[in-house]
């Protein structure tokens, strides 16, 4: 399945929908915050129920944009990108 139409099935969600507004929520916190940890591991929890030991969609790996696009995203908020290397930190390891 495409990443376009997986993010889209997951706003049919409600759980899903109120983590994508707890992240939004998460941007002006102190990134040692422990909501911050918390969110990490729900949102973790989350993807691992809808994708089971299947990976997740991946993003166009031969493209550099969307690396791009994380990075200045993250770099608007100390807490996001906390979180960002949280989450990966748990699907990876």
């Amino acid at each position: 399945m495409p990443l376009f139409h997986d993010q889209a099935e997951t706003l049919d969600d409600p759980d899903l929908r109120q983590l994508f507004l707890d992240y939004d929520h998460a941007h002006d916190l102190d990134a040692d915050d422990p909501y911050i940890d918390d969110l990490a591991r729900r949102i973790v929890e989350a993807t691992r129920r809808r994708y089971g030991p299947v990976e997740p969609p991946e993003l166009d790996t031969a493209s550099e944009i969307p690396a791009l696009i994380q990075g200045s995203v993250n770099a608007l908020s100390p807490a996001w990108q906390r979180l960002d290397t949280l989450i990966r930190a748990q699907l990876n390891g």
